[in-house]
């Protein structure tokens, strides 16, 4: 799979023309579909057949559709921007906000992802579940192994729900 870029192919044609045949093997997905689209675009012949030969090869492996809305497009670029930025505990609290059933699937997705995420990131996303009164999307949180700091902030907050009875 070529790299996540800003979709523009670049280099010579030669290099266009390599790239569109190292996705005969990529694996179907959104980053597969986005960069065999700007070999389609291009203005070389050349690359847009190999595009269209790559395209073939992959459709003949039968792959499966690519699932995309914009809820899902959130949750995946949702640690692209910067910190300082503040968009990711923007999108994160319109996710629960949304309280859509793949809303609540993208949040949880996300949530899966708290050993590796900041520490602020987590602390945020914590407390916007406690806030939103939505502490049952931490569930799977609750059981994965967090460093002690992530701990700390997770049972700290859920000894907040307590008393409350939720």
């Amino acid at each position: 799979m070529m790299e996540p870029s800003d979709g523009m192919m670049r280099g010579s044609r030669e290099e266009r023309i390599e790239g569109m045949k190292s996705l005969k093997e990529a694996e179907w997905n959104l980053y597969t579909l986005l960069d065999l689209h700007i070999g389609l675009l291009d203005h070389a012949q050349d690359v847009r057949l190999t595009a269209l030969d790559a395209l073939m090869a992959i459709a003949e492996k039968l792959p499966q559709p690519i699932t995309l809305s914009p809820i899902s497009l959130l949750a995946d670029y949702i640690f692209s921007v910067t910190v300082s930025s503040g968009y990711t505990a923007l999108i994160f609290q319109f996710l629960v906000q949304l309280g859509t059933p793949e809303a609540d699937q993208a949040v949880e997705k996300i949530m899966a992802g708290a050993r590796t995420m900041r520490v602020n990131d987590f602390r945020d996303f914590v407390d916007i579940l406690i806030t939103e009164r939505r502490s049952n999307l931490l569930k799977g949180v609750e059981k994965t192994r967090l460093s002690r700091t992530k701990a700390e902030i997770l049972r700290r907050a859920l000894d907040r729900i307590a008393p409350e009875g939720e």
